[in-house]
């Protein structure tokens, strides 16, 4: 290869606008068009255009123009300006290859899934593959790059000529044939350095083509024609489409489609192969071409030749030989006028001075849209605060500031908390068993004389016969009365429906007048699920019924001790489940005022592993407390479950008077109405003034002799007696929950708390220091992060720098480039050496 291998590529071009060529290839090799339309080349064509050599003569690089070399995924070339030559390939993945378990279809390929099976990434991923100092390397080393594009179910090292295993041990041309996927969407990049070079972005596509050589293939012909179409529409490029001449122009597919996708005004035609031009030939298309006068583009027409087997200098002096000197016999001289329009060195300083111009016009909305990004990046990272230095400093003020907002937190929920235990208490009063008070025996029996011949005649056992009897109407739930004293200043009428129910054993009382209409309240949350405990508990010949068969022989008037102990344990049995719907309550609200107190503290740092540690640490603590409490109310559940207990004779004895009052008065009255005699509602006992109290005790007293004795006696007072016991057991047993909750349990938490954190998160032990650091490291999703805005905010920020410069005229002796949008002729530019590379393009990995 030629000592100069650049030669006078784009040394020789105009230096009109090159300051802006310059910065914008700097804002190119920065990766800022990722984020900012940029100005850029993207030559396109159908296959076998002559769309390689023209990319090799654009850049002046001899790339590889073997078979099938460079044309099955895009090639990006980047070029700029170095004081030694460098050649950096670069993989740039932004599409993950995943096949589907049989034959690819052509309508597989869809607009929502264009370039199937290649899916889109997450993130993009850049991978170096290998930097050159040899430039004679380039051509084997590109081949490999590309396969190793076509393989992506492989390490992309082991295709690093010199270095892995299958560029070591398997020939390039086998290696070629046998690829995973016979095209891509991903990117072979390199990044060209050299003296004196200008830095200029070229895109060289896949060409278009409409017959694959496999039949399977077929999909092929609509992935690569959307992948060009994906390239044509980025609305700031400058379309380069190739069209031989050796072939007529109407058979362009690829021409077709810039002007399909509305880009013609952006396009420059290119008519390449023109020694291949057919003698003797109609030469008329190509010249209205020329002219303008067919096919048609925003940006004319230029004519290159580019025979193969010729070096670059050759090839130089062959298109002079050409085009300017005319020396060729076989270029027709009908096409001498448009010698303007010849040759690559043309074309380039033409394309040079577009993108010049198009990145003038553009670069006040460059500025503004790269300073947006700016700002959003520093936004962002703002979000993201660097570790701390004293990180042993940071941890202990975060917890010092969490234990002292938790003890306030805990003091505070400590002092409301009286609604919890008040609710718990009335549910366990609210799901006392609840008994059925009324018997189909209470309704009056007609006797039939034996004497057949007196059959008219009857007997009762009322004292009178009653001309009318009501339906009684179905019943609600009492008004709620105190449950802070054992005693009731008299009879309530607080009988559940069960109590007051129109059926025994499914046996109709028959017609009945309406009983005393109830208030129902429902039970608190999180109570609420157990409002039906204690409906229908017994009636009062089951009562009997148990009476007598725990009733020890010979033994007829005695109630045996074990009919109130059974009945009192059935009936507090149901305890356990409010009682853990109470515990997990407290914990639930605890644990929510300590999250919050928690999130304040961290608030700093919530994106390091000491938050999650210190919340999962907190959930552990509260657990733990939990656990402990769970069995104590456990034993004490345990001790209430066990038997009937108490030496608090007078509390007894007040809940005693109590029930049996209340049970003595809703028995009366459904006697009374069984009976047959017209009953006024009951009124709330609680609402009646002492005089109306008096008043209906008497009456009821002397309505007593009006009914036969009651047969149930003895099972009412049984009732009594259990529902009295309940009441005390109840209040006593709520009262000790929620003193083990309130005065052991909280207490405990609040003590323990900070203690408990600083063991388990370890930031008071020896190695205190190691442990905070550690503690302080970042969650891996929020370390990638950071890196990524790093490197973004350094891109925007240099970038920035880079046009400041060019307005400021910095990067030129002779003063502003850019003036209002217009352009000094022939600056003298004094470039500044950069080494930026394609590190910051996205993101980069080496896995």
């Amino acid at each position: 290869m030629d000592e100069s291998f650049f030669h006078t590529s784009f040394q020789d071009i105009g230096k009109k606008l090159k300051a802006c060529n310059d910065t914008l290839g700097e804002l190119q090799q920065l990766g800022v068009s990722h984020d900012v339309q940029l100005p850029e080349l993207v030559l396109v064509g159908d296959q076998s255009a002559g769309k390689s050599s023209l990319m090799s003569g654009l850049a002046n690089l001899d790339l590889p123009r073997s078979e099938g070399a460079c044309t099955r995924c895009p090639l990006h070339i980047r070029v700029s300006r170095n004081a030694e030559w460098s050649c950096r390939v670069w993989l740039r993945k932004e599409y993950v290859y995943e096949p589907p378990p049989r034959p690819i279809r052509e309508s597989d390929v869809t607009p929502h899934d264009p370039f199937f099976p290649w899916k889109k990434r997450p993130s993009t991923l850049v991978l170096e593959f290998k930097t050159m100092h040899d430039k004679s390397e380039i051509e084997e080393v590109l081949r490999w790059a590309q396969i190793a594009i076509l393989n992506d179910d492989k390490h992309h090292g082991l295709f690093v000529p010199g270095r892995g295993s299958i560029a070591s041990n398997v020939p390039i041309d086998k290696a070629a044939e046998e690829p995973q996927a016979k095209f891509s969407p991903n990117i072979v990049a390199l990044e060209i350095k050299g003296p004196d070079l200008p830095d200029l972005s070229f895109y060289d596509m896949p060409g278009i083509f409409q017959n694959p050589a496999d039949a399977n293939d077929e999909y092929l012909v609509n992935v690569v024609r959307n992948l060009s179409s994906a390239y044509i529409q980025h609305p700031s490029a400058i379309i380069i489409c190739a069209m031989p001449m050796n072939s007529d122009a109407e058979n362009s597919a690829t021409f077709g489609l810039t002007r399909k996708l509305k880009a013609k005004d952006r396009t420059i035609g290119v008519l390449t192969k023109a020694d291949l031009l057919p003698d003797g030939g109609n030469h008329a298309q190509w010249l209205e071409i020329m002219k303008g006068q067919a096919h048609s583009t925003g940006l004319g027409y230029f004519i290159t030749s580019r025979p193969q087997g010729k070096d670059l200098d050759e090839l130089k002096k062959w298109e002079e030989r050409m085009f300017e000197d005319e020396s060729v016999d076989k270029w027709p001289g009908a096409f001498h006028e448009f010698v303007h329009r010849c040759g690559v060195e043309r074309l380039k300083a033409f394309l040079s001075e577009r993108l010049g111009e198009e990145f003038a016009k553009s670069l006040p909305n460059i500025k503004h849209k790269v300073k947006l990004n700016l700002d959003k990046v520093n936004r962002q990272l703002a979000n993201l605060p660097e570790l701390p230095h004293n990180v042993e400093l940071e941890i202990q003020t975060c917890l010092n500031s969490f234990a002292d907002s938790a003890r306030i937190k805990i003091d505070e929920f400590a002092a409301r908390i009286n609604s919890l235990p008040a609710n718990f208490r009335d549910c366990l009063l609210e799901i006392k068993p609840k008994f059925v008070l009324k018997d189909r025996s209470d309704i009056p029996v007609i006797a039939l004389s034996d004497d057949e011949s007196d059959a008219a005649s009857v007997a009762t056992t009322s004292a009178a016969t009653p001309s009318k009897r009501r339906q009684p109407t179905a019943q609600a739930t009492p008004s709620k009365r105190s449950r802070t004293d054992y005693s009731a200043a008299g009879p309530s009428n607080t009988v559940k429906p069960e109590e007051v129910g129109s059926s025994i054993n499914g046996n109709s009382f028959g017609p009945q007048q309406p009983l005393p209409p109830a208030h129902r309240q429902g039970l608190a949350e999180p109570f609420s699920e157990f409002w039906e405990v204690g409906r229908g508990f017994r009636t009062l010949r089951q009562v009997r019924e148990e009476i007598r068969a725990k009733m020890k022989a010979g033994m007829p008037s005695i109630i045996p001790p074990d009919v109130y102990n059974d009945l009192a344990m059935e009936a507090i049995r149901p305890w356990k489940g409010p009682t853990s719907v109470y515990l997990r309550e407290v914990i639930r609200q605890l644990s929510a005022e300590l999250d919050s107190a928690l999130n304040e503290s961290f608030e700093n740092l919530k994106k390091r592993y000491i938050y999650p540690e210190a919340k999962r640490h907190l959930k552990s603590c509260l657990d733990k407390h939990w656990n402990t409490t769970q069995k104590a109310l456990e034993e004490l559940y345990s001790d209430e479950a066990e038997r009937v207990m108490t030496y608090n004779t007078e509390a007894f004895d007040q809940c005693l008077k109590s029930e049996r009052a209340v049970l003595a008065r809703f028995r009366h009255y459904m006697r009374m109405v069984a009976a047959g005699f017209k009953q006024k509602p009951l009124a709330p006992w609680e609402a009646m003034t002492e005089e109306m109290q008096m008043q209906e005790v008497k009456r009821r007293e002397s309505e007593q002799a009006r009914l036969n004795p009651d047969e149930f006696e003895r099972e009412v007072e049984v009732v009594a007696y259990v529902r009295g016991y309940y009441k005390l057991a109840a209040l006593r047993y709520s009262d000790a929950v929620t003193q083990r909750i309130v005065c052991r349990m909280i207490p405990a938490i609040r003590r323990e708390l900070r203690n408990y954190l600083d063991d388990k998160l370890g930031v008071r032990g020896p190695d205190a220091m190691r442990v905070s650091e550690k503690l302080m490291d970042e969650d891996a999703a929020t370390a990638s992060k950071r890196a990524m805005l790093k490197l973004e905010q350094a891109k925007f920020i240099q970038a920035l720098q880079s046009i400041e410069d060019l307005e400021s005229g910095k990067l030129s002796d002779t003063g502003s480039i850019v003036e209002s949008n217009g352009f000094q002729a022939e600056p003298v530019l004094r470039r500044r050496e950069s080494d930026v590379t394609m590190e910051n393009d996205i993101r980069y990995d080496e896995a």
